[in-house]
Parts: structure tokens; C-alpha cells; sequence
């Protein structure tokens, strides 16, 4: 009888603590203390470190990438104070996950208004091409306020063009992709701002 009892309540406990792991909170603002600017750079961030206020926070997920070395969520934010005529601003986040046991994950802010700089910045550095140098290596790297970072590079003749993606302050992520992954990527934050443009 006890080692019934016993059973059952380890399977309600095992039930109950699954179905609470499942769910994922949306994309955390806050970066771990030490690892914070001196001064916010975006809009998003200045109005979630503040003080004493009612914050609101509206998030929607718009894509999951899977690549080398990281997994990719992209989110439409709007984040608002809770009183009439308080702040408000909206943008993107875009998350870096390791894969792993104990990943390190990243998280970059990036401001409504800085979309379209992004976008533009990401179709030109998809067409960088070995005509950009005499030289056998290029690189060509692009990097927002929020410290999100893409570059496309060609290390010699024969190893190809490829794309990486990083954020951090302190411990930075990197994902390695291909150039149609990066256009994928691209896809997905054009999706986000449209969702944005929505609410606007």
C-alpha cells in the first residue's frame, strides 16, 4: 500500500513539474547584472531598466531557426508603461541559444526604428562576393546598438561563403549559417516588422 502511494505521488509530482518546465516565459529584457552597459542603447532597454513604473510587455514569437552552433528565436516586442501617456516603444529581440546541457544564451534589443537600417544592411552584405577585393579572404560585418552582429566571410578560395550571427556583452553566442539561412533570417525579421507595423 505505502509503495503505491509512494508511486502515485511521484507520478503527479513528475507530471506537475513537466507540464511547468514546458512552459517558456517570452524573451527576458534583462541582461545578468554584470554584464549590463553603463547606459541602455536602445528604447526597448531604457524604458525596462527604469524604475518605480507599471511596465507592460506584449511579445509575439515569430520564428525558431536551428543552426551551427545556436538556435535562433526572433520576436516581435512592444514593451509600455501601464499609465496614460507613458513610454512606449517597440522592436525586435533576437535570441541566441547554445545547444548543450547548460547553454549560454544572448539576447539582442533592436528598436523599431532600426529595422529597416538592419535589413538593408543584411541584403548588402548577402551580395558581398569575392569581387569586392583582390585580396583571397573579405569580410563584410554589420552590428546594431544592441550589440547584434552579422557578417558574411570567405576565409580562402576553396571554403565558400558563409554568415555568422552573434550578441552578448560579456559572453557572446555565435551561430554559424549559411547565406540562405541568413536570407531565411531575414525573411522572419521583414515578418516581424510587419507584425509591428500592425500595432503601430
Amino acid at each position: 500500500m505505502f509503495f503505491l502511494r509512494s508511486t502515485i505521488f511521484i507520478l503527479l509530482l513528475l507530471t506537475f513539474c513537466g507540464s511547468v518546465l514546458a512552459q517558456r516565459p517570452g524573451p527576458q529584457f534583462r541582461r545578468p547584472l554584470s554584464c549590463e552597459p553603463v547606459e541602455p542603447r536602445t528604447k526597448l532597454e531604457a524604458i525596462e531598466s527604469g524604475y518605480e513604473k507599471v511596465l507592460i510587455k506584449g511579445f509575439t514569437q515569430i520564428a525558431n531557426i536551428n543552426v551551427r552552433g545556436a538556435d535562433i528565436r526572433i520576436d516581435a516586442v512592444e514593451i509600455k508603461e501601464a499609465r496614460v501617456g507613458g513610454e512606449r516603444a517597440l522592436g525586435i529581440v533576437i535570441v541566441l541559444r547554445e545547444p548543450g546541457e547548460s547553454p549560454r544564451e544572448s539576447r539582442a534589443f533592436v528598436d523599431y526604428e532600426e529595422i529597416d537600417g538592419l535589413l538593408r544592411a543584411m541584403g548588402a552584405i548577402t551580395g558581398v562576393n569575392e569581387s569586392v577585393t583582390k585580396l583571397v579572404g573579405f569580410e563584410a560585418r554589420y552590428r546594431t546598438l544592441g550589440d547584434l552582429e552579422i557578417s558574411v566571410f570567405r576565409q580562402s578560395r576553396v571554403s565558400g561563403t558563409a554568415a555568422s550571427l552573434s550578441s552578448g556583452v560579456c559572453d557572446r553566442v555565435n551561430a554559424l549559417l549559411t547565406i540562405d539561412e541568413m536570407e531565411r533570417l531575414r525573411a522572419h525579421i521583414v515578418e516581424a516588422k510587419t507584425r509591428l507595423d500592425e500595432i503601430k
